[in-house]
C-alpha cells in the first residue's frame, strides 16, 4: 500500500511538470492570478490602454511613397569633435517655436523595411538664433537602438515656454554602417517640423550639413527633402468610426494630355492664401502611392477676383512629382474669390495600355491654415467616380470637401504628430506592463518549481525506504545501464571527437601560410547565399494578414533586389496580382525563381532580363528570359544542368520549358496548374541547391 501511494505522488509530479509547458499561459499564470493582486491590476490597466489605441493614428508599415529625406555618409561611427555630425536648418523667417517634431527616415532593402534608417543611437536637438548661437537644448537622446517599442515613431518635443528662434540643429553622436555601403556610416532623417501654432516654420528652410557626403541616390535623398513636409508616415488623419473615403477618381482618358477641371464654390467671396491637395488611396496594390495625382495643373480664379496687387496674375501653373501619400501645398499671396478652379493639363498615366486618370482624396482652400472649403460644393468638367469603403460608385464630387481622408478624419500636421506621440507613450506603458506581468509569472514559476523539487525530494525519500531486495535489483539494473552508456560514449562519441580533431588539423594545415583554402571560401559563399534565401523563407512563414504582400508583388521585390546590376523588366497581368497559392507551392515557386535569377546572374553574362507573370483560371505562368550567352546543347543534355530547377518543377507538378541558343540568350517557362497540391514526397526530397545553368 505504501508503494502505491508513493507512485501516485510521483505521477502527480509528472503531471504538474507537463502542465508547465502545455499552454502559453500555464500554471504559473493561474497561480499569479489567484494570489497576486498586482497581476489583476496589470490586466485592468492593459485593457484600458488598449481601448485608447484605436482612436489614435498609427505608423504604417507599407510604402507611402514621397521623398526619402536627408541622408549623409560619414567615415566613422562617432565624431571626433562635438557637433561634427550635425545638420542645421535656417528657417525662412524667425518665429516663436512651440513644438519640434523629427520624423525618422525609412528604406526598403534586402531585409525588408528599415523603419529607422540612419537613426543615430544618440543625438541632441538645439534651437538657434540668427547668429548661430544656441538658444536652448530641447533634447538629449541616447540608447535609441536598444529601445524595444519605437519603430519609426516621430520624436515630438513641446517647447515650453515658446522661444523665438531662427533655426535648429541636430547633432548625432553614434551612427550605424549603411548596409549598402560597407565602410560608411549613415545619418538620416525624413522630415523636420518646427511649429508656431499650426504654421511650420521649417518648411523650405535652408539645410546644411557640417560634414559628410550625400548617398548616390539624389531622387531619394536630398537636403531639400528634409523640409518639404513629405514624410513616410502617410496622410495626417485621425481614426474615426465610419469616417473614411479612399477618394475621387475621374473617368478614364485616352491620353495624359486630355485636360479637365475641378471647381470649388466657396458660396461667397472669401480670402485665402493656399491650396492643399490630398492624393487618393491606390485602388489596387500594384499601383503606386499617390496614384492619379496630376503631373501638371493650373490654379485659377473664375469671375470677380481681388488680388493683393491688381496687376498680378491670378493663374498659377504647377508642375509636380508624385507626392505619394502626402498632402501637396501651393502657397501664394492673399487673394479673394468665390470660386477656385484647378485645371489639370497633364494626367497620371503610367503605362501605354493603361488609361489616364486624375484622382484626389480631398481639396482644401486655406486662409491662414484654416480650411474654408469644408462642405463646399464641387463641380467638374465631367462626371466622375467616387471610391468608397462602404458606398457604391456614384457620380459625385462631394467627397473632395467632406474633411475625410483615406482612413479617417483629416487633421493638421501638428495634431497628427501629437497623436502619434501619444500612441508611442501608450505603447511604452503597455510594454512595461507586459514586462512586469512576465516578471510576476516568472517568480511564481520559480516558486512552483521549488515546491515541486521539495515534493520530489520527499518522494525520493519515500522510495529509499522500499524493501532491500527491490533496491538491490534496481541497483543492479542501474549499474548495467551505466556500463552500457559508458561503452557507447567511449565507442561513438570518442570516435567522433577524434575524427573532428583530425579534420581540424587537416584544415589548419591547408591554411597555414597560404591563406584560406577553396573549401573555406566555398563555406563562406554558401553561408552568404543562405542568408539571402532567409528573406523568402521568412515571408512564407508570416501568417496571413493585411501586412503580408501578395505572391507576385513578392516576386517583383525579389527581382528588384537580385537584378539590381542589370537592366530588367517585370510585367504581370491583372489576374496574376490577385493569384495566391498554398504555402508549399509558394515555397517551391520562390526557390525556383531565386535559382533561375541566380543562374542568370552567375552564368549568362546577360545585360537585360525580362520577367513575365500571367495567370488564368487553370494555370500560373512564369517566364524568365535574358539576352546572355545561352546554354550549349551538349551542356543542356547533362543531368546536372538545371537540376535544382527541375526538382522544383517536379515538386510543383508543373510544366517546364527551356528555350536557348548559344549567343542568343535563354528563356525559361514554368506553368503551375492551379488547384493541384504539390507532391509531398518529391517536395520533401527536393532541397535548395545551386546547379550549373
Amino acid at each position: 500500500m505504501r508503494r502505491c501511494r508513493g507512485c501516485r505522488w510521483f505521477y502527480l509530479l509528472l503531471l504538474l511538470a507537463d502542465a508547465s509547458s502545455a499552454a502559453e499561459e500555464g500554471w504559473e499564470h493561474q497561480l499569479a492570478r489567484r494570489f497576486s493582486r498586482r497581476l489583476a491590476g496589470i490586466e485592468t490597466e492593459t485593457g484600458k490602454l488598449r481601448a485608447e489605441l484605436p482612436r489614435l493614428p498609427m505608423v504604417p508599415v507599407s510604402d507611402q511613397g514621397g521623398t526619402g529625406g536627408f541622408a549623409c555618409l560619414h567615415p566613422a561611427a562617432e565624431p571626433t569633435t562635438p557637433g561634427e555630425y550635425s545638420v542645421t536648418l535656417d528657417f525662412p523667417t524667425v518665429g516663436l517655436v512651440d513644438l519640434i517634431a523629427l520624423v525618422p527616415a525609412r528604406r526598403y532593402g534586402v531585409g525588408g523595411l528599415e523603419s529607422q534608417f540612419g537613426l543615430p543611437d544618440g543625438f541632441e536637438v538645439e534651437l538657434m538664433d540668427g547668429e548661430g548661437n544656441v538658444l536652448r537644448t530641447l533634447a538629449k537622446e541616447d540608447g535609441l537602438w536598444s529601445e524595444p517599442v519605437r519603430a519609426g515613431h516621430p520624436f515630438v518635443y513641446p517647447v515650453q515656454p515658446a522661444i523665438e528662434a531662427a533655426g535648429l540643429r541636430i547633432s548625432a553622436r553614434r551612427l550605424r554602417l549603411d548596409p549598402d555601403v560597407s565602410n560608411e556610416y549613415v545619418h538620416a532623417w525624413a522630415e523636420v517640423f518646427a511649429f508656431q501654432g499650426e504654421r511650420n516654420l521649417a518648411r523650405g528652410a535652408r539645410v546644411n550639413s557640417s560634414s559628410g557626403v550625400p548617398p548616390s541616390a539624389p531622387w531619394q535623398w536630398n537636403y531639400a527633402f528634409l523640409v518639404d513636409e513629405q514624410t513616410p508616415l502617410g496622410i495626417p488623419e485621425m481614426p474615426a468610426d465610419g469616417a473614411s473615403c479612399e477618394g475621387w477618381i475621374s473617368l478614364p482618358r485616352q491620353t495624359a494630355e486630355d485636360s479637365m477641371w475641378i471647381e470649388v464654390d466657396l458660396g461667397q467671396e472669401q480670402g485665402f492664401d493656399a491650396i492643399k491637395l490630398y492624393p487618393a488611396a491606390r485602388p489596387t496594390s500594384d499601383l503606386p502611392s499617390g496614384f492619379g495625382f496630376p503631373r501638371r495643373f493650373t490654379i485659377s480664379l473664375p469671375g470677380e477676383v481681388a488680388s493683393k496687387d491688381p496687376g498680378e496674375s491670378t493663374d498659377w501653373e504647377v508642375a509636380t512629382t508624385n507626392p505619394g501619400n502626402n498632402p501637396f501645398l501651393v502657397q501664394f499671396d492673399p487673394l479673394r474669390s468665390r470660386r477656385v478652379r484647378i485645371g489639370i493639363s497633364s494626367l497620371w498615366k503610367a503605362y501605354d495600355s493603361f488609361p489616364a486618370y486624375a484622382a484626389f482624396c480631398e481639396i482644401e482652400v486655406l486662409d491662414g491654415g484654416k480650411n474654408i472649403a469644408r462642405g463646399a460644393p464641387v463641380g467638374s468638367s465631367e462626371s466622375a467616380m467616387r471610391i468608397g469603403r462602404t458606398e457604391s460608385l456614384a457620380p459625385t464630387e462631394s467627397t473632395l470637401t467632406d474633411g475625410l481622408g483615406q482612413r479617417g478624419r483629416l487633421v493638421s500636421s501638428r495634431e497628427w504628430l501629437l497623436g502619434l506621440d501619444q500612441r508611442l507613450k501608450l505603447e511604452r506603458q503597455l510594454y512595461g506592463l507586459q514586462q512586469e506581468k512576465a516578471a510576476i509569472a516568472k517568480d511564481w514559476r520559480i516558486t512552483g518549481w521549488i515546491v515541486l523539487a521539495v515534493l520530489g525530494g520527499v518522494g525520493t525519500l519515500v522510495l529509499i525506504v522500499l524493501p532491500v531486495r527491490y533496491r538491490l535489483r534496481e541497483k543492479l539494473h542501474i549499474s548495467q545501464v551505466r556500463d552500457r552508456i559508458a561503452s557507447d560514449l567511449h565507442d561513438e562519441v570518442g570516435s567522433n571527437l577524434g575524427s573532428i580533431q583530425m579534420l581540424a588539423d587537416l584544415a589548419e594545415g591547408h591554411a597555414a601560410g597560404t591563406g584560406p583554402t577553396k573549401e573555406l571560401k566555398r563555406i563562406q559563399r554558401i553561408a552568404a547565399e543562405t542568408v539571402s534565401a532567409v528573406r523568402d523563407i521568412v515571408w512564407l512563414l508570416r501568417p496571413q494578414g493585411d501586412h503580408r504582400i501578395g505572391t507576385v508583388e513578392h516576386l517583383r521585390e525579389t527581382s528588384s533586389i537580385m537584378l539590381e546590376p542589370l537592366e530588367w523588366e517585370f510585367t504581370a497581368n491583372e489576374a496574376a496580382w490577385q493569384c495566391e497559392m498554398s504555402d508549399e507551392s509558394n515555397r517551391h515557386l520562390f526557390l525556383f525563381f531565386r535559382e533561375a535569377l541566380h543562374n542568370l546572374l552567375r552564368h549568362s553574362g546577360a545585360k537585360k532580363a525580362t520577367i513575365r507573370v500571367e495567370c488564368d483560371d487553370q494555370r500560373f505562368h512564369l517566364t524568365v528570359a535574358d539576352d546572355g550567352c545561352g546554354i550549349p546543347p551538349e551542356k543542356l543534355e547533362r543531368p546536372s544542368t538545371l537540376r535544382a530547377l527541375r526538382q522544383r518543377v517536379e515538386a510543383l507538378g508543373a510544366e517546364f520549358k527551356v528555350d536557348t541558343r548559344p549567343g542568343e540568350g535563354t528563356r525559361l517557362e514554368l506553368g503551375i496548374p492551379l488547384g493541384v497540391k504539390p507532391r509531398k514526397k518529391q517536395a520533401a526530397a527536393a532541397q535548395p541547391g545551386i546547379a550549373p545553368g
